[in-house]
């Protein structure tokens, strides 16, 4: 009779090889933190939704018009505001509590959406409506900016702030591709309302990571900056007097200002 004996598996399973904790360490540094990590799921969902808003804006705008110029007009309602607030926007993010800026600035744009989505369902064929409240989510969305920019320096730490605007620009990144993918969907299956309603409830998802964030203001209130016209004045002095800044900025305005043909999209998808 054989009595040998099979040899057994030097293979063992431990359950314990591969902690949870450890799936964190493969994400971007600045992801491992967890106010950050909140901000950028947020802003990913909201950014998705600001993006499909404008792919719908510029359809219902030729539905109503069927006129391009009409979508020429969008650009320059949406950055008037922007260019308009730009200083004063800079200065509330350094006076005021970012995240409660934050928080008006997204209720705002919500509002907005909200608004833009019962207009197209009431099937007004005046533009001017379209045309105030795209002017005046941009002028939220003036202010928002450099809070959320501002903010991010308080949710990392000082060596994790290249990886953090890194990722966040990926985010912004993924958004443009997805939002006006969602939103041609969305628009053929529902209607153009539904991608403006879709837009306001994402920007719940910022407002509930802000609500849901433990950082803390980094600057006393009594020596914040006043807003003024003098510390407006005194922005721009120092824009001049530093090359570098004033040549990144006109870089990105000229190629933000000539690249905007996918207005026009909305004439050849018709």
């Amino acid at each position: 009779m054989n009595d040998e004996r099979k040899p057994r598996s030097s293979f063992r399973v431990h359950h314990s090889s591969f902690p949870v904790k450890r799936l964190f360490t493969t994400f971007p540094p600045a992801l491992r933190h967890s106010d950050f990590r909140l901000l950028w799921l947020g802003q990913l969902i909201s950014a998705s939704g600001s993006m499909m808003q404008t792919a719908a804006i510029l359809w219902h705008v030729y539905d109503v018009t069927h006129q391009p110029v009409a979508l020429g007009l969008v650009g320059l309602v949406r950055i008037v505001p922007v260019v308009g607030l730009s200083l004063v926007s800079g200065l509330a993010a350094d006076r005021f509590d970012r995240r409660k800026l934050m928080m008006f600035t997204q209720t705002g744009m919500a509002v907005c959406a909200a608004l833009l989505g019962l207009l197209a369902v009431s099937g007004a064929k005046a533009v001017w409506p379209i045309y105030l409240l795209a002017a005046l989510s941009s002028a939220f969305g003036a202010f928002d900016l450099p809070a959320r920019q501002s903010l991010i320096p308080n949710l990392v730490p000082r060596e994790d702030l290249p990886n953090a605007f890194s990722v966040n620009s990926t985010m912004m990144q993924a958004a443009s591709v997805a939002g006006p993918a969602l939103a041609g969907t969305v628009i053929a299956q529902a209607g153009v309302q539904w991608a403006y309603w879709f837009n306001a409830a994402s920007f719940l998802a910022v407002i509930v990571a802000l609500l849901a964030m433990h950082v803390r203001p980094t600057i006393a209130r009594a020596d914040r900056p006043a807003v003024s016209v003098g510390a407006a004045l005194e922005g721009l002095r120092f824009v001049r007097r530093t090359p570098i800044i004033l040549s990144t900025m006109l870089l990105d305005f000229i190629a933000t200002f000539f690249s905007s043909a996918n207005a026009l999209l909305p004439i050849y998808a018709k």
